[in-house]
């Protein structure tokens, strides 16, 4: 497809209007969606289906989804690995850079709607996750890619998730200002990330 499609003002709805109605057909009623009809959920997915809806403009049913990861979430800020039929589906580990998406996809959502409401609402399931996520970061910079529920946390980082967490931290970032929300420790802990994404390249992926 040629940028001038963009550029003509045809974007979105009418390219994409079927694929976002195949996500808001798959959607559960609880609000979670799956990879396809009667497949599993997986966090990081969610969000990104979530804002597919979002962007074509069906932004009752991405609402839906990011409440569904408001009640999901557990205690800790994070959230497992699987999940189907209403119950989880798979709880050997949590995974870094699926915590973290929510912080995307609620600044995504907002930039959208500028719906105030859902952003207050919101705030907290973000607040919690991206503290689960920088308790995962080591002295050099990274941030561990999961937490493994025998194993406990994954001595391990992956330059693609930790590419993912950057941009999720700045996300979260946008959102605390917007919140008046004060979190220099998240700027100083991007910071990090970032210069050992750019410099340490021997801190990523030393185990597969």
């Amino acid at each position: 497809m040629s940028k001038l499609y963009f550029l003509k003002g045809a974007f979105p709805n009418e390219y994409f209007q079927q694929t976002a109605d195949y996500i808001a057909n798959v959607q559960e009623p609880d609000g979670s969606i799956p990879w396809f009809e009667g497949g599993y959920t997986d966090p990081w997915d969610h969000v990104e289906s979530a804002m597919g809806l979002s962007i074509c403009g069906k932004h009752r049913e991405a609402e839906k989804a990011y409440n569904w990861l408001k009640e999901t979430q557990r205690d800790n800020g994070g959230w497992w690995n699987a999940y189907k039929d209403g119950k989880v589906e798979d709880k050997t580990r949590t995974e870094s850079n699926f915590v973290a998406y929510v912080a995307t996809g609620v600044w995504h959502h907002f930039l959208i709607t500028k719906n105030f409401s859902f952003l207050y609402r919101l705030w907290p399931v973000v607040d919690a996750a991206i503290e689960f996520v920088l308790s995962l970061q080591t002295e050099h910079g990274e941030i561990s890619w999961a937490v493994d529920e025998e194993q406990g946390i994954r001595e391990d980082a992956l330059v693609t998730g930790c590419c993912s967490i950057y941009k999720s931290l700045e996300c979260a970032i946008n959102l605390a200002v917007i919140m008046n929300r004060k979190r220099p420790h998240w700027i100083e802990a991007r910071n990090r990330l970032g210069h050992t994404l750019r410099n340490h390249p021997e801190r990523f992926d030393r185990t597969w």
